[in-house]
């Protein structure tokens, strides 16, 4: 009797293992996570394939959004390949939702010029000879002659309709202003804001995208 009682009790704590392990493996089949992710993109046979620039598990680009149209405007006659910066959500199989598409470069150092960890905010001129950039020690801004200015601090300001401003506490010769609107440089790279400079009453025009590291 003994001997049957524990037959069973064995058998029991078996299909209950083999039940736990079908639940946790149904359940991360689903599992969906929020992710920002950059690499290169590539469309093969008409699906969209990104390799993250940390060499993590290829994805498979599962609702692409803006991706066609944007990638037939910013992409050089013959190239199949580009350096995408993305946030979505990623599933358990490798598939990812694009959200927004935050950098498309055909032009850029891609993964080379990977963003700091510490920037908030960059902006650049519409032809790259200046360029600006917010963290968490203020500004910093390298000028047309590449003389770099700061950290200085600042103040800072976001407005109800997504305009962010900053500008240099001491003296305000610097101040920027993002907008939320899509912006296109000289060689046709793609941010997904654009930037006003104002340098000592000067106004320049210029493209920004969100840092690795967004207050």
């Amino acid at each position: 009797m003994t001997g049957g009682t524990n037959y069973w009790h064995f058998a029991g704590l078996i299909i209950a293992a083999f039940a736990a392990a079908g639940c946790s493996t149904w359940s991360e089949r689903g599992e969906i996570e929020s992710r920002r992710v950059s690499g290169l993109l590539e469309n093969r046979q008409g699906q969209w394939h990104l390799e993250p620039c940390n060499q993590e598990q290829e994805l498979i680009i599962a609702d692409a959004g803006e991706l066609d149209t944007l990638f037939d405007r910013v992409t050089q006659p013959g190239q199949t390949a580009i350096f995408v910066d993305l946030e979505g959500t990623v599933r358990a199989d490798w598939s990812m939702r694009v959200e927004r598409i935050l950098r498309m470069e055909s032009a850029g150092r891609g993964c080379a010029a990977e963003r700091a960890a510490t920037e908030h905010w960059v902006a650049e001129s519409l032809s790259r000879d200046w360029r600006m950039v917010i963290d968490r020690q203020g500004i910093e801004f390298t000028d047309e002659q590449n003389q770099a200015t700061g950290p200085v601090a600042m103040i800072s300001e976001q407005l109800p309709d997504g305009v962010m401003s900053f500008r240099s506490e001491q003296d305000a010769a610097l101040e920027l202003w993002l907008y939320p609107q899509q912006c296109f440089d000289y060689v046709n790279d793609f941010r997904h804001l654009t930037a006003t400079l104002i340098v000592d009453g000067k106004r320049m025009n210029g493209c920004a995208y969100k840092g690795a590291s967004p207050r």
